[in-house]
């Protein structure tokens, strides 16, 4: 693990004293990038197992109301991360990217590029963390700006990961409560 990758990983895991709300939080960064964070219901092994199985992901992520299939998620240090859908309006999304890290159950990092068409929207570099808080997890994603984060791709960015967190939020309380981790 390289100097930069412990530097990032301390700064996104660095308890900040406050609690996550049940809805998603976002703030901007000095660095140009977004935090978001939210607390969920589950314990974190729950929460990184939604994040970790292809069957799970499909069933909340996605940048806008859109069904995404999950073409590959090869969740270790130099998998691939692959993900498709078409939103409401019409638009086709594509999210490639690669896993830098990943420690069960409290961090995953990936680099990740997202495109609509084939334009490409934005390249980010994202720490996951899952902290125990009391019985729950406080979920912190900091996205970091690699290429092309501008206030649009922001906005949506934000919106996107608002949205797919309160999927997310359902999907524990509706599927994932009942199985064994």
């Amino acid at each position: 693990m390289t100097h930069a990758n412990i530097d990032r990983r301390q700064r996104a895991t660095q308890r900040d004293g406050e609690h996550a709300s049940p809805t998603a939080t976002v703030v901007q960064t000095i660095d140009g990038g977004l935090v978001v964070k939210r607390v969920f219901d589950a314990p974190p092994e729950l929460v990184f197992k939604a994040w970790s199985e292809p069957q799970c992901v499909a069933q909340w992520f996605g940048p806008c109301a859109v069904s995404m299939s999950v073409r590959e998620l090869d969740m270790r240090p130099g998998g691939a991360l692959r993900m498709e859908g078409r939103c409401e309006a019409g638009s086709h999304v594509r999210i490639e990217g690669q896993y830098r890290e990943v420690e069960e159950p409290d961090w995953i990092v990936y680099a990740d590029a997202c495109f609509v068409g084939e334009t490409l929207i934005c390249e980010t570099l994202a720490t996951v963390t899952f902290h125990e808080l009391e019985g729950k997890t406080r979920l912190k994603i900091h996205c970091e700006p690699v290429l092309g984060f501008d206030e649009f791709a922001q906005r949506h960015w934000a919106e996107g990961w608002h949205d797919s967190l309160e999927r997310l939020a359902t999907f524990i309380a509706h599927t994932l409560q009942s199985e064994p981790v």
